[in-house]
């Protein structure tokens, strides 16, 4: 079913492209800066995950249905300068059954991704350089008790050192990693449950967090208070 799922999103991309659609309407609290429409092609690479560095907006994306994992780089006016298909190494592929990028985030030259596969039974982070985009050769294995269905997004806390993520539905705890040793530094619990995460980014200490609504019908960004666990939209 998964896999059927991600054939129609993909033919969704293209005819969202097609048809001029998928415009992202917001409410008094925020105001759109600037609106950019990717081709077919790039939107592959780019429908996942995003995140920059304030060089660069690096994106991620992923389609089980055709096996593809795509990264690419782009400059801040969001012209296209590198794609990498094939994203996740064959050693993941093979092995794990890794089929899946989530939401990424980067620092120190650094993209971080969740990678997971068919049945979520390995989760694992993967480092990729910010200047290539290829695998370095560096990976965590996140696979625990919390993460029940997948490793969907990560963010990090830059000033703080702290890398976040969660499983994706009945989400009421985040889970926060040391970013340079990766040690496991406990749960951050929420004051009230929220579901179906996709993504995720660290701005002035708050984090935020993207709900992927069933259908697309009412999307919204969460913010987190780290100290309180409180839960705004």
């Amino acid at each position: 079913m998964e896999k059927i799922l991600s054939f129609f999103t993909t033919l969704s991309l293209v005819f969202t492209y097609l048809l001029g659609l998928g415009v992202s309407e917001v409410d008094g609290a925020f105001e759109i800066a600037r609106k950019e429409k990717l081709d077919p092609v790039t939107s592959m690479f780019s429908a996942q995950g995003l995140c920059c560095d304030g060089d660069y907006f690096y994106c991620s994306g992923a389609m089980t249905a055709v096996h593809f994992t795509g990264l690419a780089k782009f400059d801040l006016q969001m012209r296209c300068l590198k794609k990498k298909s094939n994203a996740v190494p064959k050693e993941f592929t093979q092995r794990y059954g890794s089929d899946h990028i989530g939401g990424i985030d980067c620092a120190d030259g650094l993209i971080y991704a969740p990678i997971e596969g068919e049945g979520y039974a390995y989760n694992f982070i993967l480092l990729y350089s910010c200047d290539t985009l290829d695998y370095t050769g560096i990976y965590y294995d996140l696979t625990s008790e919390y993460l029940t269905d997948g490793i969907p997004w990560c963010a990090i806390d830059r000033e703080k050192r702290i890398l976040y993520t969660s499983k994706f539905s009945d989400v009421n705890e985040l889970l926060c990693y040391d970013l340079d040793s990766m040690e496991f530094l406990g749960t951050l619990q929420l004051q009230e449950t929220i579901n179906r995460i996709q993504g995720g980014s660290v701005h002035a200490g708050q984090i935020y967090l993207s709900y992927d609504a069933p259908h697309s019908t009412q999307e919204q960004i969460l913010r987190i208070d780290p100290g309180s666990g409180r839960v705004e939209v």
